[in-house]
C-alpha cells in the first residue's frame, strides 16, 4: 500500500520551466498541460507519495515554497494505492462504495434523526437514529445495496435473501419506510451488531497542511484523515470479527461524525463469486464501473 497526497493549484503557464526545475529537485516530474488557447492559467495536480516524516516534510516544504515564492495556494487530497497482496492478506475490508455512480448514494428524509454534539470545542455532531429510516425506496431499483446519507446501508429484498442464504453474521435488518411519488419497494436497513476492537496503536493519520484550522485538538476527529485502518491480530482473535462489523471509533466526513462499516473476506468473496461486483483494487482503476463495490483492506499488525 502506498499513501499519496495530491496537491492541486492554478499557475501561470509562463512559470512552466521554473516550476519544473523546482519540483525536479525533489525528483518529482510535473505533467504540465498544453499552453491554453485562452487565458494564461493552467491547473496542475501533483501526486506525492508520503513515507513517514520525510515525505510529509517534503510536502510541507513544497506547499510553503509555492505560497511564499509564487503566491500559489494549494488544495490537498489524500488517497491510498493498494496492491493485490494487500487484499490477499486482509481478513477485513472497509466498505467504501456499492457503485461508481450517484445512484449508489441516496438521501433519507431525516425523519427520526436527532443530532448529538460530541465535541463542545468544535461542535462536531453525530446522527442518532430514533425510528426507522424514511426514504424514497423506489430509487433503490435493481441494486443490491445502496449507501444512504453516509451513515446507513440499505439492501434490496434480493440482497436480504442472499445474506440469509449465505448465513451472513453480525447484523440485523430493519424495514425502511417509503416516502415518494413512485410505488414502494421492500428494502431494509442493515444494522451492524458487531463492534470492532480499538484500532492498533500503529494506526496512522494525516492532517491537511493547508487547512490547519480544520483540525480539532480536543476531539481529534474533525480534520483527521485516516490511513487504512490498522488492527492488532491478537485483538481480532479475542473479539472475533463477523461478516458485518462497525468501527468503534468515530471519523468525520467533513460535516459530521459517523462509524464506518467493515465486511469480512468471506462476504467480499461471495459478492465477487456471485457476480454482484467485480474485483476492484483501487478507486482509479479503469475497471471500476457503475455497479462495482469498492473495498479498502485493513492492515493487520502481528
Amino acid at each position: 500500500m502506498d499513501a499519496y497526497v495530491s496537491i492541486g493549484f492554478f499557475t501561470e503557464y509562463s512559470l512552466k520551466t521554473e516550476l519544473e526545475r523546482f519540483f525536479q529537485k525533489f525528483d518529482i516530474s510535473l505533467n504540465f498541460p498544453d499552453k491554453p488557447k485562452m487565458g494564461t492559467e493552467v491547473y496542475l495536480q501533483v501526486p506525492i507519495r508520503i513515507n513517514g516524516k520525510e515525505g510529509i516534510g517534503t510536502l510541507s516544504c513544497l506547499i510553503s515554497h509555492l505560497k511564499q515564492e509564487y503566491q500559489i495556494s494549494c488544495g490537498e487530497s489524500f488517497s491510498c494505492k493498494f496492491h493485490h497482496l494487500d487484499f490477499e492478506r486482509s481478513p477485513l475490508f472497509k466498505l467504501s462504495s456499492t457503485g461508481n455512480s450517484p445512484k449508489a448514494f441516496l438521501e433519507h428524509k431525516k425523519d427520526g434523526i436527532e443530532w448529538k454534539t460530541i465535541c463542545p470545542s468544535c461542535g462536531l455532531q453525530e446522527k442518532v437514529q430514533t425510528s426507522p429510516l424514511v426514504m424514497d425506496t423506489s430509487k433503490v431499483g435493481d441494486r443490491y445495496m445502496v449507501n444512504v446519507g453516509v451513515d446507513y446501508w440499505v439492501v434490496s429484498e434480493k440482497m436480504a435473501y442472499l445474506m440469509k442464504e449465505w448465513e451472513i453474521t453480525g447484523y440485523e435488518l430493519r424495514e425502511v419506510i417509503h416516502s415518494g411519488k413512485k410505488p414502494a419497494q421492500p428494502v431494509f436497513q442493515v444494522i451492524p451488531t458487531n463492534v470492532l476492537p480499538s484500532w492498533s496503536s500503529e494506526m496512522k493519520h494525516y492532517y491537511f497542511i493547508t487547512e490547519p484550522e480544520e483540525r480539532c485538538q480536543t476531539c481529534n476527529i474533525r480534520g483527521r484523515i485516516d490511513y487504512p485502518y490498522h488492527y492488532n491480530k491478537r485483538d481480532l482473535e479475542q473479539y472475533p470479527i463477523k461478516d458485518i462489523n462497525i468501527m468503534k471509533e468515530l471519523k468525520s466526513n467533513g460535516s459530521w461524525a459517523y462509524r464506518p462499516v467493515f465486511l469480512s473476506k468471506r462476504f467480499r468473496d461471495l459478492l465477487i463469486e456471485n457476480g454482484i461486483t467485480r474485483e476492484v483494487i483501487n478507486r482509479d482503476d479503469n475497471n471500476y464501473k457503475s455497479r462495482d463495490w469498492l473495498f479498502e483492506p485493513v492492515v493487520i499488525i502481528e
